[in-house]
């Protein structure tokens, strides 16, 4: 055990800026509460029982004077998110050129660093934190600067020690597992690290953001965007994708020289035992494969929603057989109906659910090792190794087929079945559970980067206006959990593509990702953005 505190920034929260938010009197609120260092993504944003929030500094700029130039995953000490006050302060926009764009900034309390990537935690982490390492344990294959999710798992009655994990959004991914203790004075310490061990599962990729189940199981997401890509997996001219084949090789790096399976990759990743010595990693092939953002599991205990972050796009719930237990039952797809207008900031959409497809885990897998032993030599120029597009068109017409294809091939079962695939980078989705339960906050709500591409031409379900800066939408939950109606909320300024920094208004969300919903309703906003020269947090209050 380490019985020290690691090394950590305290940030103040005096800092302040010419450039203030102006909230509507009487009528919805946005506030700037935090801003991260150049060139970083807020990631990670996670918020505890207890009131504690935690949230990471993805890829900082390795222009950055040192520690800043390192990722960070760390936690805003100081503040109660449970009881913030109706005027919690707002924090300005750094002013160009400063100090102040250089670290992180919050607007009240402090930022703590837990750790840094590359960190060891006195050789608890022998390659660092943020490492990917070999299946074996023997070698890192790269060091990680993209933390994201975050799930703080408690061990004790007051819920002041647990385990924080970090997921490394990576090709190959990981996870961190750090043992944390909030300790009298408001700080945390870090007393042990390790690695979650992905070897039993053929490893992860693109480890993404991600909820925690309602009993206490961290789920984070394998954000596949060559998903529905699997003929060029096994192209060695790949180059341009994400992943491309040198990641697949890396992949096969982590395997021991094994070629990876596609179908092995693009999951939710549900994290059993996390409190055990040996947290056990299980890959829930019944929520589809896909670019996942991440998943949200209802107060049933059975219907859960995912989101597909990339262009043309679909979303996603699950309902399984039985409460508790999502290794087994039915997945669907959003079909939308947009209303009269097309103007984003207004124009909401009815939803309905198109089946495409019921299974298990245990049946799944049996599919996916149907396509093991595939390789390089196997490719063929203009042909796939795969599932191919007219098996699954067949399938859809009812021509013949297993139910294969809605998990392994889930973007294009959906397309084929008359679901709607034109969303753009669809991002975080998350509920506030106790209010989902009571009916006192009986809503979802979903970021949408950008409204862009296929949701703003003259084609298909969606044709609104674009708005490059993203919404932030409100999904509508009937008294059974079921999404009918999605509606915008927060809305992204008007982009202005002369800007020299920020292409989007700094006192309006830009490219929104993470979010959160507090107690009373409120919404934690975090940016991923090039927009905005200083990605921000946001605090939203509909009221």
């Amino acid at each position: 055990m380490l019985n020290k505190k690691p090394k950590m920034k305290l940030v103040a929260a005096s800092i302040a800026s010419a450039v203030a938010v102006t909230a509507c009197v009487g009528g919805p609120s946005l506030t700037r509460i935090a801003t991260v260092p150049l060139g970083a993504e807020v990631t990670g944003i996670y918020k505890t029982d207890n009131g504690d929030l935690f949230f990471n500094v993805q890829h900082p700029s390795d222009s950055l004077p040192a520690p800043e130039n390192s990722a960070a995953v760390g936690v805003w000490t100081g503040v109660d998110f449970n009881n913030l006050p109706a005027d919690f302060p707002e924090i300005g926009v750094p002013t160009s050129g400063s100090a102040f764009e250089q670290i992180t900034r919050v607007s009240e309390g402090s930022f703590q660093v837990l750790g840094r990537a590359g960190d060891t935690y006195a050789g608890a982490l022998p390659f660092g934190l943020g490492a990917v390492v070999t299946a074996d344990g023997t070698a890192s294959i790269k060091l990680s600067q993209d933390p994201d999710f975050n799930a703080y798992i408690p061990n004790s009655v007051d819920g002041n020690s647990g385990y924080l994990f970090s997921a490394w959004e990576d090709r190959p991914g990981a996870m961190s597992r750090l043992a944390v203790n909030k300790l009298a004075d408001g700080s945390w310490q870090v007393s042990d690290a390790m690695n979650v061990d992905f070897s039993g599962v053929k490893g992860t990729m693109i480890n993404c953001f991600g909820t925690v189940s309602p009993w206490g199981t961290p789920l984070t997401s394998e954000e596949n965007y060559e998903a529905e890509n699997a003929a060029n997996w096994n192209n060695p001219a790949y180059s341009s994708g994400y992943p491309n084949y040198p990641d697949v090789l890396n992949i096969q790096t982590y395997l021991g020289g094994e070629f990876p399976n596609p179908y092995n990759y693009g999951y939710i990743v549900e994290i059993t035992e996390p409190t055990s010595a040996n947290p056990t990693p299980v890959k829930l092939f019944t929520l589809g494969r896909s670019a996942h953002e991440n998943a949200v599991i209802m107060p049933d205990e059975k219907t859960v929603y995912l989101t597909d972050d990339g262009t043309d796009k679909g979303f996603y719930k699950f309902v399984a057989r039985e409460a508790g237990d999502l290794s087994a039952g039915t997945l669907y797809a959003a079909k939308v109906f947009q209303d009269p207008g097309s103007d984003a900031a207004t124009t909401g959409f009815d939803i309905a659910w198109l089946e495409l497809g019921s299974g298990s885990n245990e049946e799944i897998a049996g599919w996916i090792a149907e396509y093991d032993g595939i390789d390089e030599s196997d490719y063929v120029e203009g042909e796939t190794s795969y599932i191919t597009d007219a098996e699954i068109s067949d399938w859809a017409a009812g021509l013949g087929g297993d139910d294969r294809y809605a998990f392994l091939e889930t973007l294009k079962a959906a397309e084929a079945k008359g679901a709607t695939v034109e969303f753009r980078k669809m991002e975080g989705i998350n509920i506030n559970y106790a209010g989902v339960a009571d009916g006192s906050i009986p809503f979802m709500y979903v970021a949408m980067s950008e409204v862009r591409r296929g949701m703003t031409d003259t084609e298909g379900d969606i044709q609104v206006s674009e708005n490059r800066c993203g919404i932030v939408y409100q999904l509508s939950l009937d008294e059974n959990f079921n999404a009918d109606r999605m509606d915008p909320l927060v809305i992204g300024g008007n982009y202005d593509s002369a800007a020299a920094e920020n292409k989007c208004p700094v006192d309006a969300i830009a490219n929104p990702d993470n979010l959160i919903v507090l107690d009373d309703g409120r919404l934690i906003i975090g940016e991923d953005t090039s927009k905005h020269k200083n990605n921000m947090i946001w605090l939203y209050d509909a009221n």
